[in-house]
């Protein structure tokens, strides 16, 4: 479970903040409600990783 936990918060985070980017240079609309479920996804997880950590 920590490492799920590990994994989704900092790959959920990453890719919110590099979507962004990715679309721009392909001149494409950036998909905005997509980009801020992964960041709160991401901050979730670690925000559980963080709370949970004396138990997982």
């Amino acid at each position: 479970m920590k490492k799920l936990l590990t994994w989704g918060g900092t790959g959920l985070l990453i890719s919110a903040f590099l979507d962004p980017i990715i679309y721009s240079g392909l001149d494409k609309p950036v998909p905005w409600l997509r980009d801020l479920t992964m960041a709160a996804g991401g901050v979730i997880c670690l925000f559980l990783l963080v709370k949970y950590r004396n138990q997982l």
